[in-house]
């Protein structure tokens, strides 16, 4: 059974880490721009700061988990983690900002690594690992939106201090449900210190390229749109996908859902910007919470078939540092041109649209060429 006690408390602890790691996307930007004095396009390039730290230690992750205990590698990833974000309200000069999104990006690389790519699998039976694969992204996209939510609201009404104390918390639970998960002991192996095996598998990066113009929206979206409203009902339109996942899946062709994903996040953007009244706010965030579900989806099939015997961890590993990598790049292109005085609505379709004609002219039968080689 997939849903076990094991894995059940670490699609848990993966609500609760990734609330506690996004929530202080908004918290950040809005201490550094209010207290530091930063420009907008100078906060958010702290956000692409902690994307590409995520990289850094990739090449370090094989040795780490096959090394020492896969637990204790997470838990103390999220230890620093935790360390690094009460450690905010004491710095005094920019580098030091800048170092600790270098080592929170860092601590989160290897914990996603640690957990999604590594434990989750562990503790998965055999038939059902691509199950888990995708339970568990649905988990950390559920924990991305309630820590939008919970950071967005929470900096109206709390000060800053306490929001990152709410933060490390939250980090505190997820290894508190990690701590009980049980893993079966692994003799220590003689590996290369460094490799690219649970970091990058180059065969799923093109899928993996095409699949961050979703992230890359919803974060442009995230600079636009401030009331946490929206984002529950992003939240409902991507329970709704949840629903009908299944059958949707059996149902329709990959090319299918792809399009009517992208399709569906057009609409949702196009009513988002519709001049007047509250209620395209709530549309929109339902087709793009739907859209997103569908588009997801299929990427993710792709990069968990894509890889040989034993690659799955290092499949699931590069969908993860391209979504974290293209939020955060999202974030920084929507602030930018914001700062320029355009508009996010044409940049938003057009990914939308680019991404959508890239799967169907080119990554639909990538797929299809490598997959079938296997």
């Amino acid at each position: 059974m997939l849903w076990n006690k094991n894995f059940t408390l670490l699609a848990a602890a993966n609500v609760f880490f990734h609330a506690a790691v996004y929530m202080q996307f908004p918290v950040l930007h809005r201490w550094m721009t209010d207290v530091w004095g930063y420009t907008g396009v100078e906060a958010a390039c702290m956000a692409v700061v902690f994307g590409l730290s995520l990289f850094i230690p990739g090449v370090f992750n094989s040795y780490l988990v096959d090394t020492f205990s896969r637990k204790q590698v997470c838990i103390r990833s999220m230890i620093v983690l935790g360390l690094a974000t009460l450690a905010y309200p004491w710095t005094s000069a920019t580098w030091q900002i800048v170092a600790l999104r270098v080592l929170q990006g860092s601590a989160f690389g290897i914990a996603l690594m640690a957990t999604g790519s590594t434990l989750a699998i562990d503790v998965a039976p055999s038939h059902q690992r691509d199950g888990a694969n995708r339970a568990f992204t649905w988990s950390g996209i559920a924990g991305m939106l309630a820590g939008v939510v919970i950071g967005l609201a929470g900096m109206q009404h709390v000060a800053f201090t306490q929001l990152v104390s709410v933060s490390a918390c939250l980090l505190a639970v997820a290894m508190v449900l990690i701590g009980y998960v049980k893993i079966s002991f692994r003799a220590p192996l003689d590996l290369p210190l460094c490799s690219s095996d649970r970091f990058l598998l180059f065969r799923a990066v093109p899928p993996g390229i095409n699949m961050m113009a979703v992230p890359l929206v919803i974060g442009m979206l995230f600079v636009s749109v401030s009331d946490f409203s929206f984002y529950l009902c992003t939240g409902l339109g991507f329970l709704l996908y949840l629903l009908v996942r299944e059958s949707v899946r059996r149902q329709v062709d990959g090319r299918i859902q792809v399009g009517a994903g992208q399709l569906l996040m057009i609409a949702g953007l196009m009513a988002l910007h519709h001049p007047e009244g509250v209620y395209p706010l709530y549309i929109g965030g339902c087709l793009i919470g739907l859209g997103t579900g569908f588009s997801i989806g299929q990427f993710l099939q792709m990069m968990i078939l894509l890889p040989l015997h034993c690659e799955r961890g290092t499949g699931y590993h590069t969908y993860r540092l391209s979504w974290e990598l293209a939020w955060a790049c999202g974030i920084f292109l929507g602030v930018y041109l914001q700062s320029q005085g355009k508009g996010l609505f044409g940049a938003e379709i057009l990914i939308a649209v680019a991404g959508l004609l890239l799967y169907q002219a080119f990554t639909y039968r990538y797929f299809k060429r490598h997959y079938q080689k296997h």
